[in-house]
């Protein structure tokens, strides 16, 4: 999915409605943007990430190890980020 925003001179980027209910995105929650490359990605705040991967779980089939180390993974490059 794609839909085109506009900057604003202050930096500002209203998040298409149809993206921000694809991503259950309300009005005061965070977002964290990541950079790859020349690309960003947008990120929801979750409450409880390894809920989220457990709930997550039962649409993909991860084993609760192969689980632990995508966490151990994301700690390691938000680490790298938040320098």
């Amino acid at each position: 999915m794609s839909e085109k925003a506009t900057v604003t001179k202050k930096g500002q980027v209203t998040i298409p409605k149809k993206i921000r209910d694809k991503l259950g995105l309300e009005e005061g929650m965070k977002v964290t943007f990541q950079l790859k490359g020349k690309e960003a990605i947008l990120l929801p705040e979750v409450e409880n990430p390894l809920q989220e991967l457990r709930e997550l779980r039962k649409e993909v089939n991860f084993s609760e190890e192969e689980i632990q180390g995508m966490i151990e993974e994301s700690k390691e490059e938000w680490s790298k980020i938040s320098r």
